[in-house]
């Protein structure tokens, strides 16, 4: 029998596999992947496009009137990086929170908070909108602490709306 020839069970013979040449290499794998890949780059690119939103931009917000709101100011200055926080609008001694202890600080925000919502102080006038005057340098987490603290209180219910200001340095 030749070598190109493979014999059976019973007695049927089969042409031999060729081997191939040690020139020859198979590249289907290799197309394979690529299609996968350009497959792949195609579709997260389309994903990508999609997903990135056009935030819109103002030029001018609605103005809250500060007799229906419950204002707390807050600058920098407070020790260890931390903000000042005022109860009230305005900056004066009197109205400082504490600012050694966060805890007692955030404790004294939500009684000022519900005082204010439950209508027990201001000359007992409720107030429904909550509004946070944030200097431009306070960091967005203090902002975002003193928002918390402010909104832990039982008076959240009564908040219709809460709003962050900041004010603009003239030049």
């Amino acid at each position: 029998m030749s070598d190109h020839m493979v014999e059976l069970d019973e007695g049927e013979v089969m042409p031999a596999r060729k081997r191939p040449d040690s020139g020859d290499l198979d590249i289907t794998p290799m197309i394979d992947i690529t299609f996968l890949l350009l497959i792949f780059f195609i579709v997260t690119s389309n994903l990508d496009q999609q997903s990135a939103a056009k935030m819109p931009t103002a030029e001018n917000g609605t103005s809250v009137t500060t007799s229906k709101s419950a204002v707390l100011t807050v600058t920098p200055g407070g020790s260890e990086g931390r903000a000042l926080v005022y109860l009230g609008d305005g900056v004066s001694a009197e109205m400082l929170a504490s600012d050694n202890d966060l805890n007692r600080q955030e404790e004294q925000i939500a009684d000022y908070i519900e005082g204010l919502f439950s209508g027990k102080a201001d000359g007992g006038v409720p107030k429904v909108h909550l509004l946070v005057k944030a200097d431009g340098k306070v960091a967005s987490g203090e902002v975002n602490r003193v928002m918390l603290a402010a909104l832990r209180t039982g008076a959240v219910e009564e908040v219709d709306r809460v709003f962050i200001g900041t004010e603009y340095k003239k030049k």
